[in-house]
């Protein structure tokens, strides 16, 4: 972490386990990505699902996927 940051940077510390986290500041959360996000991984764990359940393996890429999405 210490490379690029300047000598006098408060985030330039010993380790990483020194560095503090920033406050939490809700005007910063963009509630569109959070909802996009969100159907993202919804999309990730049906496919999951669908490949456990018909015993396919993530070793092998699908050829076509096609997903509905009821919010647009």
């Amino acid at each position: 972490m210490k490379n690029g940051l300047a000598e006098d940077s408060p985030l330039n510390v010993e380790s990483i386990h020194f560095t503090q986290l920033p406050n939490y500041d809700p005007q910063l959360i963009n509630e569109q990505t959070e909802a996009t996000v969100k159907r993202m991984q919804n999309a990730i764990e049906t496919g999951r699902l669908i490949r456990d359940k018909t015993m396919i393996s993530m070793k092998y890429p699908l050829k076509t996927v096609c997903l509905v999405d009821a919010d647009t």
